[in-house]
């Protein structure tokens, strides 16, 4: 399920969207709007925001960030 809570239309066909985490914490991205509308209509996320990086993609879709993650998942396992 997203976690975009707002979004704020910018100049150029770029919004800036609003995602909310799971500790509730607002984090601000600027996508394409033509990408968000994709995103909305059920395109893969990878596909419609490639200039995301993987973290922010994430939390797009999960509403956890990547310290979230690091912090659930102990990486000293070996």
């Amino acid at each position: 399920m997203s976690q975009i809570k707002g979004v704020t239309s910018l100049a150029d066909g770029w919004v800036t969207l609003h995602v909310e985490d799971i500790s509730g914490e607002t984090h601000y991205m600027d996508v394409k709007e033509i990408d968000l509308h994709a995103y909305e209509d059920g395109e893969l996320i990878q596909n419609c925001f490639p200039y995301l990086s993987i973290e922010q993609r994430e939390t797009i879709i999960s509403g956890m960030t990547q310290d979230m993650w690091d912090k659930m998942f102990d990486n000293n396992e070996q």
